[in-house]
């Protein structure tokens, strides 16, 4: 027997990415760390690496986006 769940759905894309079994497991351990899930903490985690590129303006320091250059 299948239990219906209702779903949340979100109009933000989503991302798949298939990582080493090491970055699984420290991904897990900055979850529990925040007490964040992991979707949430991937997502900082991704923000925070395209911000230090230069892909996203960072908006505490005016870091210049990359993308318009």
């Amino acid at each position: 027997m299948s239990v219906a769940r209702e779903s949340v759905a979100t109009k933000k894309p989503q991302v798949t990415v298939y990582v080493r079994n090491e970055v699984n497991a420290a991904l897990d351990q900055a979850a529990a760390d925040d007490q964040r899930s992991r979707s949430q903490m991937a997502a900082i985690l991704l923000e925070e690496a395209l911000k230090a590129r230069g892909y996203m303006q960072d908006n505490k320091t005016g870091q210049q986006d990359r993308t318009q250059d």
